[in-house]
């Protein structure tokens, strides 16, 4: 197996000490790459690692530089062109895969640099694609080997126009003094797709010569699994930041996301991250993690609609299984500008993170949702369809609207296929007619924001329920069932002790990560569903996602317990007078209230491209999971059979804390840094064998 040894500096804070100004006078000018076999490299790469290199590789030199890989390993790297940019540049996709073997193969995604100014992506996907097909890499690597024989690996590189303008000394076309965001129509590349939920106008979806190209070539068959998205952001406290994506995603996609979120952290040990991090720190004075991961929102505080990473996750499209990452420090403007030893650091994280990839490709497992005891669900029959009286609103891009027919109770029918035991629906009229007797078969019964979805006796329906719970029962009610905890005389009926506020998606802050509701939490545990599939519209159309809350003070006067607080922003302090997740005794029984989860979708913002059923995020499945660990005696089953021993958390994320004030003064820090980047520039960084 081989392991890197190469070392690795950047700091988020003290990227202008890295910054190397160079002269260019020629087309070779990145380290320079090699085209030919008997070209020049200062390390012996076809793409050489950037601490040997003058500066960020050019278009130009890219696409001579990956023929030539093409030429020396040509059953492994075929490189394929869907078609060209707004600038009339090529839109490489550069596939992998032991073209030998023949069987049917599953294909993975890795987006390198959808935006033009973030260059990480694309300078570590570059040099990857090298690692795995180079026998002086990771080429032999069993790891390598089983996955290109197994699966198609599709390196898109999908914004040309962007890279080319900050390519200031290069003869391309476009080539200029900053790289962009955008294509040459000024057009983020990463709102055109047409995802199945809430869509923006303004984006101007399906619009671009990229996004029909990539429609057309790339993403015109299924067939796909997991893929990776990687981008660059601001100065953060971490080297990277890991995106989990939201959608209509089962038990197995979720699991599957934050598995390989997990292992990236793993592998960072593995390529030398944690130690250079620690170099870096000592000598600055800072103190930088190495990763840390959330959702879009709760590591960003925004959310997206119509990024391909979105599109290639939609269960009624492609159904891929997408993740993102942000490198921290990430948007870069052009060639004369080379932060070289941050960007060693930003290919190494590639590293990991396209490696982690192919290895969790190589991983079939099976997860389970463990419940823990006999679990009923109050059914709903509504189902919000395309044809009825609510509209999708103006066609978008010439999009007719798509049919749909969704419901929030696929979401539970979804989950019975990874449950370790059934969740079982349930109708209003059995438990008003059977006196809640019906519901003495469940040790949990669920109120998914409609407490009461169908027409029956509320006095008689709300008493049995009521009745039930004193017996021993737990009553877990989300959403807009909050009401119910008035209707059994759990809360007062007082004005605000219930309430719903508009925010820009589902959410918790927690209070506490030590009360067994909290168990289990990964990442940066916040956002619990998300507002684009499910047809919500977030800002600048308004803070729209429901989220219930209950009087943090009438909720304790009824004995309480506070797990969460109600969230009003990303970077926002929650309203400690607002409870949004917790427990509290009723007679013998609990009742266990999680305020924002599972809403049902909403036809009220445009949505050409169809609604998807719910978008609970990894944090959502853990609090229901948690909500629904009971075992009422002489309730449900005769005794809850043992959930399964669930793979071991990591420790929750730590909180990004500021800067110490009493480090190194900030130039001392850039002193420090250029001075050790000067000092490893002549290094070889090679990889061997060990």
């Amino acid at each position: 197996m081989t392991r890197r040894t190469r070392s690795m500096l950047a700091s988020m804070v003290v990227i202008a000490g890295a910054l190397v100004p160079i002269a260019t006078t020629s087309s070779s000018y990145a380290g320079p790459v090699k085209c030919a076999e008997g070209d020049f490299s200062p390390d012996g790469r076809v793409f050489p690692e950037p601490l040997v290199s003058n500066t960020f590789v050019a278009f130009d030199e890219f696409e001579c530089a990956i023929r030539h890989l093409e030429q020396k390993f040509p059953d492994l790297i075929q490189v394929t062109s869907i078609g060209k940019s707004q600038g009339g540049s090529e839109i490489y996709d550069v596939i992998l895969t032991n073209e030998k073997v023949t069987t049917p193969k599953q294909k993975l995604l890795i987006v390198n640099s959808i935006h033009g100014n973030e260059p990480g992506g694309r300078e570590g996907g570059m040099r990857v694609i090298e690692d795995w097909v180079d026998p002086r890499f990771d080429g032999e690597a069993d790891w390598v080997v089983d996955g290109l024989n197994s699966f198609v690996v599709h390196n898109i590189f999908p914004n040309p126009d962007g890279w080319v303008a900050g390519d200031i000394a290069s003869d391309e076309q476009g080539a200029g003094v900053l790289a962009a965001r955008g294509n040459d129509n000024g057009r983020d590349l990463n709102r055109q797709f047409p995802v199945t939920g809430y869509i923006y106008e303004p984006n101007g979806t399906l619009q671009e010569a990229e996004s029909q190209a990539v429609m057309a070539k790339l993403f015109d068959k299924k067939g796909w699994y997991l893929g990776t998205d990687n981008h660059g952001q601001g100065p953060d406290t971490y080297g990277a930041a890991g995106l989990q994506i939201v959608g209509q995603f089962d038990f197995q996609k979720s699991e599957t996301l934050a598995r390989y979120a997990d292992a990236i952290s793993d592998a960072f040990a593995e390529n030398n991250v944690l130690s250079s991090l620690e170099t870096l720190n000592n000598a600055t004075g800072q103190d930088l993690g190495a990763y840390h991961w959330g959702t879009l929102y709760d590591m960003l505080g925004y959310s997206a609609s119509g990024s391909m990473i979105d599109y290639y996750n939609t269960a009624d499209g492609l159904d891929g299984t997408g993740y993102a990452t942000e490198l921290t420090a990430g948007a870069e403007v052009n060639l004369a500008v080379w932060p070289r030893p941050l960007a060693q650091l930003w290919v190494d994280l590639i590293r990991a993170i396209n490696d982690t990839m192919l290895k969790q490709a190589l991983i079939k497992q099976r997860y389970t949702f463990g419940v823990g005891g006999s679990v009923g669900y109050v059914f709903d029959p509504e189902v919000i369809r395309d044809d009825d009286a609510s509209k999708a609103g103006p066609e978008d891009a010439g999009a007719l609207q798509k049919p749909y027919a969704v419901t929030r109770m696929k979401f539970f029918s979804d989950l019975n296929r990874y449950a370790d035991r059934p969740l079982t629906s349930v109708r209003v009229g059995d438990i008003v007619a059977s006196g809640g007797r019906t519901l003495d078969r469940f040790d949990s019964l669920v109120l998914a924001d409609d407490a009461m979805p169908e027409a029956a006796d509320a006095d008689a329906y709300f008493a049995a329920i009521k009745a039930w719970v004193s017996r021993g029962g737990n009553l877990v009610v989300t959403d807009a069932a909050a009401p119910a905890m008035q209707s059994i005389g759990l809360l007062p009926n007082d004005e605000d002790v219930i309430r719903m506020d508009g925010q820009y998606v589902g959410s918790v802050e927690f209070a506490t990560r030590d009360h067994p509701l909290a168990k289990g939490l990964r990442g940066v545990a916040r956002q619990t569903y998300d507002s684009v599939p499910i047809g919500f519209a977030f800002p600048p159309g308004g803070l729209n996602c429901p989220n219930w809350s209950v009087s943090t003070a009438a909720w304790e006067a009824a004995g309480g317990e506070v797990v969460g607080h109600l969230a009003t922003g990303a970077a926002t302090p929650p309203d400690t007078t607002r409870t949004t997740y917790g427990q509290a005794k009723l007679g013998d029984g609990m009742v266990r209230f999680i305020g924002a989860l599972l809403p049902q979708p909403t036809e009220a913002f445009l949505h050409p491209y169809g609604l998807q059923n719910y978008a609970v995020t990894y944090t959502g499945y853990t609090v229901l999971q948690n909500s629904l660990d009971y075992d009422a005696p002489g309730l449900g089953s005769a005794a809850a059979a043992p959930r399964p021993a669930p793979a071991p958390a990591p420790a929750p994320a730590p909180v990004p804390a500021p800067l110490p004030a009493t480090g190194l003064p900030l130039g001392v820090g850039l002193v420090a840094l250029a001075t050790l980047a000067a000092s490893w520039t002549g290094r070889r960084f090679a990889r061997s064998k060990q």
